[in-house]
């Protein structure tokens, strides 16, 4: 991700992420041909019989719990050192955003997981959209993108653990049945909504600016 969000490619990335969210809703709801796609890829990953060992544990990259345990200790360190809250507050926003985007549209779709059998739509299920997915979008993204400020050179290496653990994580849910695939996309999706958001609010206030300034110290006459 590009390290300035610009007001329009804010408006494109809500609007195509919105635009294709709302498609998705739509087929699950509606009971259109990618619900039948996620029936048959459920399928196909039962007939596989994947090593739930493995994919119990790769799946957790995005599980809330473990990446505020990484997260959280690093940004009070930083909090500490350079005297700066607003990275703590941005990151407790992205958390805030995606979780209330994730749970009201899980409560509006009420759809079950994969694991429970034939798939229904009822308010007692919250499959729909993935938790895991829209967490490793949106926080493992904002670590990306506020290490990147005061590290440039690892924007790569930082950018490319975001894509493996989006990947890791969506193929293993995947695998072990725990979602459908259109929860996961829709997660990614609302993911990168509050993601870009979320920074590009911080940028408007001019604060992802003093990232890499080095805080005033008292100088000895």
């Amino acid at each position: 991700m590009d390290t300035v969000i610009t007001p329009g490619r804010l408006r494109t990335v809500v609007v195509a992420c919105t635009g294709s969210a709302a498609l998705l809703v739509w087929q699950v709801v509606g009971w259109g041909p990618l619900s039948r796609f996620d029936v048959s890829a459920a399928g196909q990953a039962r007939r596989l019989r994947p090593n739930r060992d493995l994919f119990e544990v790769t799946v957790m990259f995005g599980l809330r719990g473990i990446i505020l345990t990484v997260c959280l200790p690093y940004l009070a360190w930083r909090w500490w050192k350079d005297r700066m809250l607003w990275p703590v507050v941005g990151f407790v926003t992205v958390l805030i955003f995606e979780t209330g985007m994730m749970g009201a549209m899980k409560v509006a779709v009420g759809r079950s997981f994969p694991y429970q059998g034939d798939m229904v739509l009822e308010a007692g299920f919250l499959a729909f959209p993935s938790g895991h997915a829209g967490n490793v979008v949106a926080l493992w993204g904002y670590m990306a993108w506020y290490v990147s400020l005061r590290r440039p050179r690892l924007k790569p290496v930082l950018w490319g653990f975001v894509a493996a653990a989006t990947t890791t994580v969506g193929v293993s849910s995947w695998l072990l049945r725990t979602h459908w695939p259109t929860d996961l996309v829709v997660g990614f999706l609302m993911g990168g909504i509050a993601l870009v958001a979320t920074v590009a609010a911080v940028q408007a206030t001019g604060l992802g600016q003093t990232a890499t300034a080095v805080p005033a110290r008292a100088v000895r006459p």
